[in-house]
């Protein structure tokens, strides 16, 4: 769901430079009835929300299954899978090779 959240947000912004008729922008912020009178009487409206997740976009990543995985495997319980089969030992080449010069 996450991940379908971050395309959506990334074809947006891909949108607002590409094709502006396709933007969607995001919502006006409706200030509190003491915000507003506050700057219509010259004041600063109050600063915005960072939105926080990955790069700012306000999704946050989902890590849980990753995070039980590691602890996991840090308390012994499942063991590393043994290492592939290979060919051959490992052997340096010589001087020799195959270049052009």
């Amino acid at each position: 769901k996450a991940a379908k959240e971050l395309l959506g947000v990334a074809k947006n912004r891909l949108a607002k430079f590409y094709t502006p008729k396709l933007y969607k922008s995001p919502p006006k912020r409706e200030l509190s009835a003491e915000d507003r009178i506050f700057v219509n009487n010259g004041g600063t409206p109050p600063p915005t929300e960072a939105p926080g997740g990955i790069a700012g976009t306000g999704i946050t990543p989902m890590l849980a299954q990753v995070a039980a995985r590691v602890a996991r495997r840090d308390a012994g319980l499942v063991a590393p899978p043994p290492p592939p089969e290979t060919w051959d030992a490992y052997a340096k080449k010589g001087q020799a090779h195959n270049g052009v010069v």
